[in-house]
């Protein structure tokens, strides 16, 4: 599963980067947009989320967003959508895939742009009948938005991935739905861990992004191989999880995940002491190193999965060894039993 490392135009670190993830939202006001950090190939979403969470709740003009899009000129981008929040009734629901469906059209229109739409449904029927439309709009690669969870809520919609078996239900259900119009997917901000990382990848999904690399850095924590974020920053962050033995950073990690850490490859951690010892240390008092290890951790996690891209045997062997250690493990039995069934569940019929 491709990964795309979220970014931001913060001057305070410049990150060279093969694939990244960005967002129309941050260049909205300019007058000029330019991009000045490195990469290799650029995503850019539209920004409309990010506006719809703005407590003003910003309207995004078409013109100006197609514009800067057509600017930027990106490898994808999604054509400005109207995702859905949960105090949203369903006729709201419907107006606004409307008004996504004509956007749609337009920019298949107007533009040349490699278009990764959104997918947004309120309802089972819904969610098959708008998969079909994308499919009839000769749409092969599609965004996964506010779709709904199997009990119709809308907990971990579009922008709120947090892992719970309802999310791991609506990106199964939609993926198997996706398979029979061979639709690729792109579920936004599910690259946040290795854990879920890995689980949306042995789902199937084409790819996924995050920024969480850099924002968990900020906040003094780290991404271990295989595993999540733990903190180990010099004892002031004051988010998140932490133990209470110590003051000291490596109170916060127990001896397995020293050891772990003490194993990275990253150019960080490889950093060594006058005596040969490795300096993970390093990743103590300094967020832009933290920021490196981690976006080199999730970019690790992409390289092991696509070693096991044509054999899922093994792959779930793997992360039977190594997810099943973790504190979702039950995410990955519950996914795990749900991707191994030959069919759709009857609830679905």
């Amino acid at each position: 599963m491709k990964y795309w490392a979220g970014e931001t135009p913060n001057k305070s670190i410049k990150l060279k980067h093969k694939y990244v993830m960005d967002s129309v939202i941050n260049y909205y006001t300019e007058e000029d947009p330019q991009i000045e950090y490195e990469y290799k190939k650029l995503f850019l979403d539209n920004g409309a989320y990010s506006a719809l969470k703005n407590s003003q709740r910003t309207i995004l003009n078409e013109e100006k967003v197609l514009d800067i899009q057509e600017t930027l000129k990106p490898e994808y981008t999604v054509p400005l959508d109207y995702p859905f929040t949960p105090d949203m009734d369903r006729a709201v629901m419907e107006k606004r895939w409307q008004k996504t469906k004509q956007n749609l059209e337009y920019w298949i229109e107007v533009t040349d742009l490699n278009l990764v739409p959104a997918l947004h449904a309120w309802n089972h029927k819904s969610l098959r009948e708008n998969i079909k439309l994308l499919y009839k709009k000769d749409q092969d690669y599609i965004s996964m938005g506010s779709v709904l969870t199997t009990a119709n809520e809308f907990k971990g919609f579009f922008g709120d991935r947090q892992p719970s078996k309802n999310l791991i239900d609506s990106i199964i259900t939609t993926k198997q739905l996706c398979d029979q119009h061979n639709l690729d997917i792109h579920i936004f901000g599910f690259g946040s861990s290795p854990i879920t990382y890995h689980i949306g990848a042995f789902i199937g999904i084409k790819s996924t992004d995050s920024i969480g690399y850099k924002r968990k850095a900020a906040y003094g924590k780290i991404i271990l191989p295989q595993t999540g974020e733990r903190y180990c920053g010099n004892g002031e962050a004051k988010f998140g999880n932490r133990k209470k033995n110590g003051n000291k950073a490596s109170s916060y990690l127990t001896k397995d995940e020293l050891d772990k850490l003490s194993q990275c490859q990253c150019p960080i951690c490889r950093e060594q002491a006058p005596d040969g010892t490795v300096r993970w240390e390093n990743l103590k008092d300094d967020w832009v190193k933290r920021t490196y290890h981690n976006k080199w951790v999730m970019e690790q996690e992409e390289h092991i999965s696509n070693t096991y891209r044509d054999d899922k045997e093994e792959y779930m062997k793997f992360l039977d060894e190594t997810i099943a250690k973790s504190g979702l493990n039950h995410l990955w039995e519950y996914t795990k039993r749900r991707v191994t069934q030959s069919k759709l569940d009857q609830f679905y019929g």
